[in-house]
């Protein structure tokens, strides 16, 4: 009976498999679930596949990085056509950001006399199946770290940030999503807005168009999640749910949040 709307499979940063995650979400009686990789449409089409006959429902996702106010945002994109030409091509640029990010810091370290390089990293491969991605894996080989998952240490170090790419304003990001036929949700806000700036930010990034909020999720405390669900209810927004699981490289569970299908508001996506 419960909804997780946030999962991430191998395709992007996740451990798990799509079949794992439907196997997991009815072991958790999670009967509605989404697939919203990062800059990345194959797992929620596998998932769409895999899902048909089980009584699991699962709504086409995707989770697509944004620039705006200073902030890296998260949009999730429910309900939208992943055959639709345009908006493939849309989520591809963006996902060819996202590794630009990488491959930056690469740059960036090379020049600073690290044992790295541009062209090596290129070539490098890695088993998706431990999760993250590229960059950390190929620190770890490089024995610049002690594991991938400390791999989180070079950009800090270097003080390197998704804000060196141009990822496309929310506006524009939302805009290619609804074209699409999907809704636009603002994803963990309480994650990504610094918790002073909340009452300052949130209406300003929600007056770019998006379709609404989610609002329960693990990082989120009482106050934030009261504040997300007014925010929708005064304006009759969508609000969503999501445990953002990306198998054992993070430590939250599919359907770890126990929300009821009956308690979000998702229109007529489902």
């Amino acid at each position: 009976m419960y909804a997780d709307l946030h999962i991430h499979s191998w395709y992007s940063d996740g451990t798990m498999t799509v079949d794992e995650i439907v196997e997991q979400a009815r072991a958790r009686q999670v009967s509605l679930i989404a697939v919203t990789d990062h800059n990345q449409l194959a797992g929620s089409r596998e998932c769409l596949q895999k899902t048909r006959g089980t009584g699991i429902r699962c709504l086409s996702g995707v989770e697509l990085d944004a620039q705006d106010f200073g902030i890296n945002f998260h949009i999730l994109g429910y309900g939208v056509d992943l055959e639709n030409g345009q908006f493939q091509e849309f989520v591809e640029a963006n996902r060819l950001r996202l590794e630009r990010v990488n491959e930056l810091l690469i740059e960036k370290m090379e020049h600073a006399g690290e044992p790295v390089s541009l062209d090596e990293y290129r070539q490098f491969s890695y088993d998706r199946r431990l999760g993250g991605w590229k960059a950390l894996h190929y620190f770890a080989a490089k024995d610049l770290v002690a594991d991938f998952k400390q791999g989180f240490l070079m950009y800090a170090r270097y003080h390197h940030d998704y804000c060196c790419v141009g990822f496309p304003p929310v506006r524009e990001v939302v805009r290619q999503i609804q074209a699409a036929k999907g809704k636009a949700i603002l994803a963990h806000p309480g994650k990504v807005i610094p918790a002073a700036k909340l009452s300052e930010v949130l209406p300003a990034v929600m007056a770019e168009g998006l379709d609404g909020i989610e609002c329960w999720y693990p990082s989120h405390d009482a106050g934030t999640t009261q504040i997300c669900v007014n925010y929708c209810r005064e304006r009759d927004l969508m609000m969503t749910a999501g445990a953002d699981c990306h198998g054992s490289f993070e430590t939250t569970q599919i359907g770890q949040l126990e929300t009821p299908i009956a308690q979000l508001v998702l229109k007529d996506r489902i």
